[in-house]
């Protein structure tokens, strides 16, 4: 049939308050985050649909805000940068002259 041709939706499914609540954070979010602002440039440039990509940095700020609440901790915008430095550092023997 011809209903079938149409233009592909974004699914509906999950809380529409969350989903409503989280379209203006993701939007200011994909302007001044540099991990979400290269997540909406990469769904952008793969599918070309800009909502997508929105949805997709609604969904990892979902779960930012999840992890944050449940740790009890403040977000760091570099965690995952000093994580790799940490785990360099501890990985790299020290030398010692004998």
């Amino acid at each position: 049939g011809t209903s079938v041709k149409g233009k592909p939706r974004i699914s509906k499914k999950g809380n529409r308050h969350l989903r409503k609540s989280l379209h203006l954070p993701s939007l200011s979010s994909v302007k001044y985050n540099k991990s979400h602002r290269e997540l909406y440039a990469r769904i952008v440039a793969k599918s070309g649909i800009k909502m997508k990509a929105l949805i997709a940095v609604q969904r990892k700020m979902l779960e930012l805000i999840f992890i944050v609440d449940k740790n009890k901790t403040e977000f760091d915008n570099d965690h995952q940068k000093k994580r790799t430095l940490d785990a360099n550092a501890e990985s790299i023997p020290l030398q010692t002259s004998l």
